[in-house]
């Protein structure tokens, strides 16, 4: 199939699929027209790539696990506990930015009072 009607099935934009293809998460054959042709089973891997994109996995992250899901070795608890991982990440960024918030209202306070005792 063509890189449009991958596109239209796995609804990943084609510049997406370019650049799955440049970092090697997907392969082609050429046509002798220069056209991209690609399996049937690039839909599957399409949709995994762009769903763990989606839950914020990096391109190397999913270089790693792409070869296990395309091989079906991929466990689902070995997913989840990627995810369960990914969701750890994401309470610490969260925590981070509750401590700078905090730093931020304290900041606002700290100028609202020095303008009152400056009347």
């Amino acid at each position: 199939m063509r890189i449009s009607e991958l596109s239209a099935k796995t609804h990943v934009s084609v510049h997406r699929l370019r650049r799955y293809e440049s970092a090697g998460l997907i392969a082609s054959q050429r046509q002798l027209n220069g056209y991209r042709d690609y399996d049937e089973k690039t839909v599957s891997h399409v949709i995994f790539i762009a769903m763990s994109r989606e839950m914020g996995f990096s391109l190397p992250f999913i270089a790693e696990y792409l070869p296990k899901f395309q091989s079906g070795k991929l466990t689902p608890q070995e997913m989840m506990g990627a995810i369960h991982q990914r969701v750890a990440e994401i309470d610490k960024v969260i925590a981070e930015h509750e401590v700078l918030k905090k730093t931020l209202l304290s900041h606002i306070d700290w100028f609202k009072n020095r303008k009152r005792k400056s009347k």
